[in-house]
């Protein structure tokens, strides 16, 4: 609700400037002083100043009020011009709103609202004022009495009220005529009756006067313009739809294989023959809500299809209110498509497809070496569009494709039907220049009529079935009638529009939830991994990733992350994605295998800091190498990296197949706004800014195994064993029936924590020198301080597994107890 409007408050007069004594008695003081200190008469001459001070003082004060009460009475004035021009604004909004929920009989528009009452004529009507507060002057006083009268607003009586005239026969006649047109309106019965069984009286005293003599309380006494009504007026106010011809009537012979000639409106009961090519290339049709759009859409649709068979017509409908527009026309052999706003991806690729059809046809066009399309024997493609400013509210980046399709279309044999409520402010200057064809149905604003035919007059149009006003560029505005679409209309403009080859779509289809990689096309030097949709291009090449180059696979849980890194696998020939930290370790160590990781960061959670450290600069080594097996690597999101430093592996991974991820993560790993969202659903993924498809893998998934342990065989020397768990290990070696001792005692394996081999370090080196040490489970730094090497173990898998180093030879896992007990 907008705020309430109050009266300004007016300024108070300002008060009048004190005497300025203090200034006026300055100089008599000051020449005081100076006669006492140079004893001079002279200088007394400046108490002769004191009055003229005094006296410009009050002078100066009086101005300065003087300024301010203008200044004050200027900005009253100026808030109160305010508040009368939005007293006046709200007031026509109201008049307005009711004028167009109760016409007149004389704006009878012959749509009929059963349950309305009868507009009988207008009258001033008292509301509540507009404007609060407390007038104090007349030119407040009647800004307040004009904000609280509705001029000129419907006077409207109860639906069925029967009501009696009296008054001068001519005004009465008219007055009578209205009142009946009226009654057409509201779908009542003849409202009309004499003498006392009517309930409602009226008095007519002069063509703009009438009074309510009798009726209910809330009416009685009312006084209110009549409307009047002419004979001739009243003849043609309620047209029927059976009055306007049906379109089987006016499609005839078929049109020369030139242009785009179709007949579906008359002008003074001819037909009216509208050529897309010779009078467009493009056109607009405009009109309010109910006033015959998508009637005459119809109309136009099937006037074409009777005229120009599927070889030369191609059509492509957008309805963008819900899908029934052009229901009617589906079956048309010439339909390529209907999209609307039920399927906005469908909107997006039909409309996004016309600027690669437009590359296409250029091409066409050089091949055959003509000028024009005509010389080639293509169809000419109809788009036509039903609520355009709706879809481009919906859609505003495809703007810019209707202007380039507007601008090149006409030798490319691509045409725009343009239909909207309002004109001005959806379609784009540039867009309506290349538009000579325009159509305009009933408008409410005469601005709107004279924005798409130059004149007012569709501002003025009845709503009866088919009017509108027809305007070619470089000819006069012409009233025209749109022909009726009716069943028969339907079936007849069927059996004219002769079937051909099937059009071309203008567009494919988007690719399948579910896509096979059995009849995949090969792409020499690439792994084929799925279909790229390229709407803007007509085409859907293949998703092919180059194995030199390293690939990211990045996706929430359920985005089908993982059956793409299988795909991968398959296709490199290598396991499935590795299932655990040891497996992940091997593949990375060796360069001759191909590295496929699935969910990276949950494999560096299974690792320590300083293997995980060294698991990532080993990835970025072979990142970096050329030549080195391919490496693919699946990834949850930066959102799901909890501080492990991934960025600078995933910065070397050249391409990257972003699934399903939240807006957040897209964007910081490398999507951009415009892609954002575009995956959803499981197997869809953004690749180099384009939506793909992943093909499913035809084999079965295999889960990867993890790497087996050699087992451990002693030989003559005793063994070191450093383990964070002595106690548990000796226990274990005893119960397998292993020699096994404290790092004091005699056996084949000597059991101690990292503190206890330091205190007897001697005996470890001698030892390690001996054989190789074993390591469970000891953290680096107590590793490197026994052994002084920096060198980060393998991860291991199975409980009872170990790591044998020894000078010279890398790490290897060993089992140290089997099932069968101690190997020998």
């Amino acid at each position: 609700m907008p705020a309430a409007l109050t009266l300004p408050v007016r300024p108070e007069p300002p008060e009048p400037p004190p005497f300025p004594l203090v200034g006026a008695l300055a100089p008599l003081a000051v020449a005081a002083v100076l006669f006492a200190v140079v004893r001079e008469p002279s200088v007394l001459l400046l108490a002769v100043l004191t009055p003229v001070v005094a006296v410009a003082g009050v002078l100066d004060g009086r101005r300065q009020v003087r300024r301010r009460a203008r200044r004050a009475a200027a900005r009253h004035a100026e808030a109160l011009e305010a508040v009368a021009r939005a007293a006046d604004a709200r007031r026509l909004a109201l008049e307005g709103a009711e004028r167009r929920a109760a016409p007149g009989p004389q704006a009878f528009d012959g749509l009929r609202r059963p349950g309305e009452g009868l507009v009988i004529g207008t009258e001033d009507r008292a509301i509540q004022p507009l404007v609060g507060g407390a007038p104090a002057d007349e030119r407040e006083r009647a800004l307040v009495a004009a904000s609280a009268v509705l001029r000129r607003v419907p006077f409207v009586v109860p639906p069925g009220t029967t009501l009696a005239v009296s008054g001068p026969p001519v005004i009465t006649g008219a007055f009578l005529r209205a009142v009946r047109v009226a009654a057409e309106a509201a779908a009542a019965a003849d409202p009309v009756r004499r003498g006392p069984a009517a309930e409602l009286e009226v008095r007519l005293d002069a063509p703009t006067a009438a009074v309510v003599l009798r009726g209910p309380a809330g009416l009685r006494g009312r006084r209110f313009r009549p409307a009047l009504v002419t004979a001739a007026s009243a003849a043609t106010a309620l047209p029927r739809a059976e009055d306007v011809p049906s379109i089987a009537a006016l499609t005839g012979d078929p049109a020369p294989d030139v242009g785009l000639a179709a007949r579906f409106a008359l002008e003074h009961g001819e037909p009216v023959e509208v050529d897309l090519v010779a009078d467009g290339p493009h056109a607009i049709v405009a009109g309010t809500t109910g006033s015959g759009k998508s009637a005459l859409l119809t109309a136009w649709v099937l006037a074409l299809a009777a005229a120009h068979p599927p070889e030369r017509l191609v059509l492509l409908l957008v309805d963008h209110k819900g899908g029934a527009a052009f229901d009617p026309v589906a079956h048309l052999p010439h339909v390529a498509g209907i999209v609307t706003d039920l399927d906005a991806a469908g909107t997006d690729r039909a409309v996004q497809s016309l600027a690669a059809e437009l590359r296409r046809r250029e091409q066409v066009l050089r091949d055959a070496a003509v000028a024009d399309i005509a010389g080639t024997g293509e169809p000419r493609l109809v788009v036509v569009v039903d609520e355009f400013r709706a879809l481009l509210e919906a859609r505003p980046s495809l703007a810019a494709v209707f202007t380039d399709v507007a601008a090149r279309g006409r030798s490319l044999g691509v045409h725009l039907v343009l239909c909207t409520q309002r004109p001005a402010g959806s379609i784009r200057d540039e867009l309506a220049t290349n538009c000579g064809l325009r159509i305009a149905l009933r408008v409410l604003d005469a601005a709107d009529s004279v924005a798409v035919v130059g004149t007012a007059a569709a501002a003025t149009l009845p709503r009866g079935p088919g009017a509108a006003v027809l305007a070619v560029a470089g000819e006069l505005p012409r009233p025209i009638t749109v022909a009726r679409v009716d069943p028969e209309a339907l079936a007849v403009a069927l059996s004219r529009a002769r079937p051909g080859r099937a059009p071309r779509r203008p567009w494919l289809d988007p690719l399948p939830e579910r896509l096979d990689l059995e009849g995949l096309a090969a792409v020499p030097g690439s792994l084929v991994l799925g279909l790229v949709d390229a709407p803007d291009e007509q085409a859907q090449p293949a998703l092919a990733w180059r194995p030199s180059a390293g690939l990211l696979v990045a996706g929430r849980p359920g985005s089908g992350r993982t059956t793409a890194l299988v795909l991968v696998a398959g296709l490199l020939g290598a396991a499935d994605p590795a299932g655990d930290a040891a497996a992940a370790w091997d593949a990375v160590h060796d360069d001759d295998v191909p590295v496929v990781l699935d969910d990276l960061e949950a494999l560096l959670d299974g690792l320590g800091a300083a293997a995980a450290a060294a698991l990532l600069e080993r990835l970025a080594q072979r990142l970096r190498r050329h030549g080195s097996a391919p490496v693919a690597l699946g990834v949850r999101g930066p959102s799901g990296w909890g501080g492990l430093p991934l960025r600078p592996v995933i910065g070397l991974c050249s391409d990257r197949l972003l699934l399903a991820l939240e807006t957040d993560d897209h964007l910081a790993i490398g999507g951009d706004r415009t892609t954002a969202g575009l995956a959803t659903t499981p197997g869809a993924a953004v690749w180099r800014g384009r939506l793909g498809r992943l093909a499913l893998p035809p084999w079965p998934r295999t889960p990867a195994a993890s790497p087996a342990a050699a087992p451990f065989l002693p030989g003559g020397a005793p063994v070191a064993l450093v383990s964070s768990r002595p106690a548990a290990r000796l226990a274990q070696l005893r119960d397998a029936g292993v020699a096994a001792a404290g790092v004091d005692g005699q056996g084949d394996v000597l059991v101690g924590s990292p503190a206890e081999w330091q205190a007897r370090w001697v005996l470890f080196g001698r030892l390690a020198a001996e054989a190789p040490v074993l390591v469970d489970a000891v953290l680096p730094g107590e590793l490197r301080a026994l052994t002084g090497s920096a060198t980060v173990l393998p991860p291991v898998t199975g409980p009872d597994d170990v790591v044998a180093i020894r000078a010279g030879a890398a790490p290897a896992r060993m089992r140290l107890v089997s099932s069968g007990g101690w190997p020998r």
